[in-house]
């Protein structure tokens, strides 16, 4: 509570302060706290199944949730002060077909917006249970053709470049299909990862379900107008922001070290492209020893947000590069990329509007 009064009291008129909280620690003597301070304050409810959300968050109590949510309305009514109620849900195999039913939920408690996120798996368990793929959709429907033969055409393709190596006369089919997808790909300038494509039959399946959900879950927040902030179904390798830098956010630790966006204040493994990357952390400095102005006007730190005010140009997307799905060094960790960043943000799920974050 001292840092909501610090922050509102020290704030511009126009500086924000912004909550998200699963909604189980909140009592009445909290709520009528917060509501003075608060411009929003976000609920994350990733179900609204008993057994479902027990199941995706062991421990997690739907009835309390929905108790102190009751709650906070109240309190913001009575309070007759201004602020935004929101509710935030990150997709899931185990939940997105309940999307519509939250939409509703959120509707029926009075919401203003409803914020969908897809999952940054820190624990492979997570990433098997992530429903996106980190192709770009051109790349997808180039790729298409290929689902007719599946694993097949590499083997063939492999076998028909060995045996041209060795003089061995074969018949060239599947290395001619595998040439025009890069053709096509270099006219409309992407990459192909024909192996990510392969092995991501599953969730390409799930994502023209999601595809429908979504549909059906825009009609209904349109008809109560309900905020409805979707999700990118799909990348776009030539389309991807830094919301850090378009928003000019920065992050600051509980130890005061600041950190260009929420990703890279720790150290989670992350699990992206069919496998782990270690993600070190990016501090430039602590505001215990310099002010946040001083740290944000420092060289390294203005050098990193000019890079990334156009990320599509100066840093590599490597959902579409094979290389990638197949071990490449520089996907290893965010030290450096095949640019020469470091550090990259090579396949940050928040530039292409896959993860969304509230800022």
């Amino acid at each position: 509570m001292e840092m909501l009064r610090i922050a509102r009291k020290t704030l511009p008129d126009y500086g924000e302060i912004i909550i998200s909280a699963n909604g189980s620690l909140i009592n009445s003597e909290t709520a009528r706290k917060i509501v003075k301070e608060i411009d929003s304050i976000s609920f994350s409810v990733d179900a609204v199944s008993r057994t479902n959300l027990s199941y995706i968050r062991e421990g997690s109590d739907l009835n309390l949730t929905t108790k102190n949510i009751e709650m906070l309305v109240k309190t913001k009514n009575e309070a007759g002060r201004d602020f935004k109620l929101g509710l935030e849900v990150v997709i899931l195999t185990d939940n997105f077909l309940d999307i519509p039913r939250m939409v509703k939920f959120a509707i029926d408690y009075d919401f203003d917006f409803m914020m969908l996120s897809h999952v940054v798996p820190y624990a492979k368990e997570v990433f098997a249970k992530s429903v996106y793929v980190t192709l770009s959709e051109p790349t997808i429907e180039i790729l298409k053709p290929s689902l007719k033969y599946g694993w097949d055409l590499v083997h063939k393709s492999t076998l028909e470049l060995f045996g041209k190596t060795y003089g061995v006369e074969m018949d060239a089919i599947s290395t001619q299909l595998v040439r025009s997808f890069w053709t096509e790909g270099k006219k409309k300038d992407y990459w192909i990862n024909l192996p990510l494509f392969l092995s991501s039959t599953e969730k390409l399946d799930a994502l023209s379900l999601l595809k429908e959900v979504f549909h059906k879950s825009q009609k209904i927040a349109h008809q109560y107008q309900l905020d409805l902030k979707l999700p990118n179904l799909y990348p776009d390798a030539k389309v991807r922001k830094c919301p850090y830098t378009e928003k000019k956010t920065t992050v600051i630790r509980v130890d005061g070290s600041l950190s260009p966006c929420q990703e890279f204040m720790y150290t989670p493994p992350l699990y992206v492209n069919t496998r782990k990357k270690d993600i070190h952390e990016i501090i430039f400095r602590n505001i215990t020893q310099r002010s946040i102005e001083e740290i944000w006007s420092m060289e390294a730190y203005v050098n990193f947000r000019e890079i990334r005010r156009d990320i599509a140009k100066n840093i590599p997307w490597c959902g579409d590069c094979p290389y990638s799905t197949l071990g490449c060094f520089f996907t290893k960790s965010n030290d450096v990329d095949c640019y020469a960043n470091k550090p990259t943000c090579n396949e940050c799920l928040y530039s292409v509007n896959l993860a969304q974050c509230n800022i």
